[in-house]
């Protein structure tokens, strides 16, 4: 089984790693390299009987998503060790400690210049409770994805296109401000979907 040391040099960028494994020292977490989840990116947790903090990023994420994600869970730890877990989540307290774990690292040498732009936006708009939700930041980190040409943004689609998640297929039927009303052509079923969720496009036929 690979030491946390050994699965954050795995999966970050060559001049993030220091500084990541000196944030798991100091935060004392378990952490995880998980499969791949179609719902989130990563996860915090608290368990108050054990005072256990473990922390797991999708391994599947390229370099610089990983890294935004093992940040923002980090921030989800120093939050509930300054304030327990009577605070909001993702409120001024998480988003104070966000940007304290990300601005040391917010330099060229870490990200490309692309993503560096995006990430500066993001921080200065106040971050959102995940990344996954500024559709400009998930589209430039989309470009360093192995299968990037295989995707497209949900936001990028209109009303009446079809397309997949995993095998199921979707129609859209209507935009809100962040997410879209889907309707699940096998079942009947509506659904609400992140805008900025990549998926493959379906078949215009269906």
């Amino acid at each position: 089984m690979r030491s946390t040391p050994d699965i954050l040099r795995a999966h970050l960028p060559l001049a993030a790693i220091d500084y990541s494994i000196e944030l798991w020292r100091l935060g004392r977490f378990h952490f995880k390299a998980s499969r791949d989840r179609e719902t989130k990116l990563g996860d915090y947790t608290f368990d108050p009987r054990t005072k256990k903090h473990t922390i797991t990023v999708n391994r599947g994420l390229n370099t610089y998503s990983f890294l935004v994600t093992y940040l923002h869970e980090v921030a989800h730890l120093v939050t509930t060790i300054r304030h327990g877990l009577s605070v909001k989540p993702h409120g001024e307290e998480w988003q104070s400690a966000f940007k304290e774990v990300m601005y040391p690292i917010l330099k060229p040498e870490v990200f490309p210049a692309d993503v560096l732009l995006a990430l500066h936006l993001h921080m200065f708009n106040e971050p959102s409770a995940s990344s996954c939700g500024d559709v400009a930041l998930m589209k430039v980190l989309s470009r360093y994805d192995k299968d990037a040409h295989e995707y497209i943004f949900l936001e990028d689609l209109k009303v009446g296109d079809v397309f997949l998640i995993k095998n199921d297929l979707f129609k859209i039927e209507a935009f809100k401000q962040k997410r879209a009303l889907c309707l699940q052509l096998a079942t009947g079923r509506k659904y609400t979907v992140a805008k900025a969720m990549q998926v493959k496009k379906g078949s215009s036929d269906v």
